[in-house]
């Protein structure tokens, strides 16, 4: 009985030490300042979620393109898929473009108007798909809001609540975008795994 808790424990242990190292960002950073050269988006700020990391643990990125550096990270939601089974509570399998099938969609997207929000402090932002694989986002109402369920802390192991497919954060998260977004213009949102 010890021997099997022994065992638990340290493969626990070594799982998460694999979720919790720091990743380089520098290729998706580069992709990001190529891509809002080329297409006359803000270069100065943009937003970056790797689906790839647990649910649990911080994966949404405020990113300073003049200085290729995150400034800040967060907890960040994603699609349920429509089964409830076709995404796992702490990762993101399946993505979608598909109207209703509650999944994330993955690429660059360009944060749209700040309109009212039933969720979270009452406000949102509107994502306009950039790509094949997203451009639905606005007819399927996938936007950037808050919601309370959404901790500002490391849940890990645990996984946090998944969404309809809209990349959902904290209030307080939410709030410090906000200040940027309200100032910054033409932000890019790249989501990737």
């Amino acid at each position: 009985m010890k021997f099997n808790f022994l065992l638990f424990f340290v493969i626990l242990i070594s799982c998460q030490s694999d979720n919790l190292k720091e990743k380089d960002y520098s290729k998706q950073i580069n992709l990001v300042k190529s891509h809002a050269k080329n297409n006359n988006y803000n270069q100065d700020i943009a937003l970056m979620i790797d689906y790839s990391i647990h649910s649990g643990l911080p994966r949404f990125f405020i990113v300073n393109l003049q200085k290729n550096k995150i400034t800040d990270k967060a907890l960040v939601c994603h699609g349920k898929g429509k089964d409830n089974h076709a995404n796992s509570m702490a990762k993101a399998i399946n993505f979608s473009n598909v109207n209703n099938s509650n999944c994330t969609s993955l690429g660059f997207a360009l944060i749209g108007e700040r309109a009212y929000s039933k969720w979270g402090k009452n406000y949102k932002y509107w994502l306009n798909g950039l790509e094949k694989s997203n451009n639905n986002m606005k007819k399927r109402v996938v936007v950037l809001h808050a919601w309370e369920g959404v901790p500002n802390f490391k849940t890990y192991p645990l996984p946090i609540a998944n969404s309809l497919g809209c990349p959902t954060v904290s209030i307080d998260f939410l709030d410090t975008l906000d200040s940027i977004l309200k100032k910054e213009k033409k932000v890019l949102l790249y989501s990737f795994k």
